[in-house]
């Protein structure tokens, strides 16, 4: 199940099914063992990278849920706090180096 498609642009998987095709070599495609590969996940006839997006396995096949909608709220708030932060100390550390 894919929840958020983090790729720019169309068409946007988010909330789609996916299959789970395995880990695989990034530049050569060739498959691996996991921790050794990058996830692969197929949407209709498209391949989708697992840092591309956000997902989860779904054995159920349950869909997207509630609790999915609640953690990603989550997730956005948290990274969203991360990414200020990170944005504060950059600005922080820059007027500290220009005084110096």
């Amino acid at each position: 199940m894919i929840l958020v498609d983090c790729r720019e642009g169309e068409p946007d998987r988010s909330g789609a099914n996916a299959v789970f095709e395995g880990f695989f070599d990034l530049e050569s495609g060739e498959p691996r063992r996991v921790g050794s590969g990058v996830p692969r996940l197929r949407v209709a006839d498209e391949r989708l990278w697992g840092f591309e997006c956000w997902w989860r396995a779904d054995p159920a096949r349950a869909g997207f849920t509630a609790a999915d909608r609640e953690e990603l709220e989550t997730s956005k708030r948290l990274l969203r706090g991360l990414l200020r932060d990170a944005r504060r100390g950059g600005m922080r550390g820059a007027a500290l180096s220009a005084r110096t």
